[in-house]
């Protein structure tokens, strides 16, 4: 298959997944404060799907679609909470006010035909 075929069915997948996901959690009562918001390049942070409050809690949400949930939990080793955590610094950063609240990561992991599972609270400390 040809590189940027691939490339945009990865985007779209991930796109519907994100999508999909927000509709989620807003059905549990989750409110919009941000979707995507990109640090700045070579910060080493990752993009931040969706941003949400969780009542008072402001809450930074990874989405993952995977073939299977086990193969959606093992991408949340060491490597992608620290790239979150610096998403979430680099947020911070340019959104001071916000830098006092109460905050949580989260992931949503998505698999065709099933409800998602919702992970909460996936970095500690």
């Amino acid at each position: 298959m040809d590189k940027s075929l691939k490339g945009l069915i990865s985007y779209l997948a991930g796109y519907t997944a994100e999508k999909e996901a927000f509709r989620f959690l807003k059905k549990k009562g989750y409110r919009l404060e941000c979707r995507n918001f990109r640090p700045k390049r070579g910060s080493g942070a990752n993009e931040l799907d969706l941003i949400m409050w969780d009542k008072k809690t402001l809450v930074f949400i990874e989405v993952k679609k995977r073939l299977s949930f086990e193969q959606g939990a093992e991408v949340i080793d060491t490597r992608l909470q620290k790239r979150l955590f610096k998403g979430a610094e680099a947020f911070w950063a340019s959104h001071p006010h916000y830098a006092q609240c109460d905050c949580r990561f989260d992931v949503v992991l998505m698999v065709d035909g099933q409800a998602p599972l919702h992970l909460q609270n996936v970095i500690e400390g």
